[in-house]
């Protein structure tokens, strides 16, 4: 327990340096072409004066991110915002909390809720989320297929799941094809996985290998494991002590700013687990500064603001922006032959059940 409490400080104090390094950098604010909707946003931003934040610290780097974000937002919309963040729970439990908070008729504890279509679709019927026309109002940067749920989630990152793996502790894994070559003898004992299978609820879809085949994998699979890590657990692997995870939940590490350029990590992407995962911004209806909190989504979505608080932070970019890190990746790997699965939300609610399959399925690993 105390390993993984110091695991996470200096996952967290990394975190803090890239945030610091991006408040450095974010003296010159990026032009955004004014429209009537984004004008009559921020004209009711500076009214509400501040934006409210509830998020792990690995969400746009907590409270230096949030730094970062306010400056630059300021600087970008000419507003007097101040954010304040505090430290909350993952997406599924932040996703609960904020439910209830509306159930009670209260205020959301968070302007801006980030999450996957997995946390997200069950309460897209229950109108925790606002419907914003966020083309309308930043037409220039936000296109209408980058929007789903009818406005209620904003793709801002596409994530790209596969074997993350520190390049001199495990350099075989540059050989695999295939999911079915982590079950040679020769790996077992060599890589971890997470302890809630990222990645496998897409392989239970009937469409992809169903449950079964899914299950006999797994059991195999769960034989050649040296141990279970979360995702947050990439300094580990950074430092040799874990030399592979299958499957990491965003194979963005090595281009996070702390690691980029220098040689430690690579995400290798199996032909058949190759999926483009979408994550989301969301308004909650609740939201207690909801005009705000469309300022800082928008500028998630400008080049300064995805290069320097999503990829410099998570890793990753929108697949959508032809000009993005993450578009160059899934062509090169397309050229290759690779086939991505795409998992939005329309995908994953015309795919009900999968989340309590794969928990279920998890306890494979778990319990083995």
């Amino acid at each position: 327990m105390k390993q993984r409490k110091s695991q996470m400080m200096k996952f967290l104090s990394a975190m803090a340096v890239a945030s610091l390094a991006i408040v450095a950098t974010a003296a010159h604010a990026e032009t955004v072409p004014m429209t009537p909707a984004l004008a009559k946003v921020i004209e009711a931003a500076n009214k509400e004066g501040a934006i409210a934040l509830r998020s792990t610290g690995t969400v746009f780097g907590g409270a230096e991110g949030a730094k970062a974000a306010e400056i630059a937002i300021n600087q970008t919309f000419g507003t007097h915002l101040k954010i304040d963040w505090v430290p909350g729970p993952a997406y599924g439990p932040m996703a609960a909390i904020v439910y209830q908070e509306m159930q009670a008729g209260q205020k959301a504890s968070t302007d801006v809720y980030t999450t996957t279509a997995v946390q997200a679709t069950p309460y897209l019927d229950k109108n925790l989320f606002q419907k914003i026309d966020w083309a309308g109002i930043m037409p220039s940067r936000i296109k209408p297929d980058m929007v789903e749920a009818e406005g209620r989630m904003l793709r801002f990152q596409t994530v790209l799941p596969g074997v993350l793996y520190n390049v001199k502790a495990a350099p075989w894994v540059k050989d695999l094809k295939t999911t079915a070559d982590l079950l040679k003898p020769e790996y077992k004992g060599k890589f971890y996985t997470t302890p809630f299978l990222a990645g496998f609820d897409v392989l239970l879809a009937p469409d992809v290998w169903g449950p079964q085949k899914t299950e006999d994998y797994v059991k195999k699979f769960s034989q050649q494991l040296a141990g279970l890590v979360g995702c947050e657990g990439s300094d580990r692997i950074a430092s040799g002590e874990i030399p592979a995870l299958a499957f990491d939940c965003s194979g963005g590490a090595g281009n996070r700013i702390q690691y980029r350029g220098k040689g430690v990590f690579d995400n290798k992407i199996l032909s058949d687990m190759a999926q483009r995962r979408e994550d989301y911004l969301a308004i909650p209806t609740n939201a207690p500064n909801p005009n705000a909190a469309i300022l800082y989504t928008l500028y998630m979505m400008t080049h300064e603001g995805q290069e320097k608080l999503v990829f410099d932070i998570f890793g990753g970019d929108l697949y959508d922006f032809p000009d993005s890190h993450i578009h160059k990746e899934v062509s090169d790997a397309e050229a290759k032959g690779i086939k991505f699965i795409d998992v939005t939300i329309d995908w994953w609610r015309s795919h009900p059940n999968l989340d309590a399959q794969n928990n279920a399925l998890a306890k494979l690993v778990r319990e083995k």
